[in-house]
């Protein structure tokens, strides 16, 4: 679930952010999972490597939608539900 759930999240940054959002929201994210996996009483070896596909879900995601977001756009503008670009 947590996999699922960082992809979707990195599909949002890419679609609304640059990639200087990415790293804030790695580390935000990390930490949050070694504190409650810690806190739970799980080994740090265990935390970490369960840590390493969330974080590589996210990134593709990320990069999913960076590469979608022309089409997003051109699907908006087709649809009539963005803005205008007239001036």
């Amino acid at each position: 679930m947590l996999p699922l759930l960082a992809f979707c999240a990195g599909i949002y940054l890419g679609f609304h952010f640059n990639i200087l959002a990415l790293l804030p929201f790695s580390v935000l994210g990390a930490g949050a999972y070694i504190a409650s996996s810690l806190a739970a009483g799980q080994g740090f070896a265990v935390t970490a490597t369960a840590l390493v596909i969330p974080l590589m879900t996210l990134q593709a995601g990320y990069m999913l939608g960076l590469t979608m977001r022309p089409a997003y756009e051109q699907l908006l503008a087709r649809l009539n539900i963005g803005q205008s670009r007239r001036v």
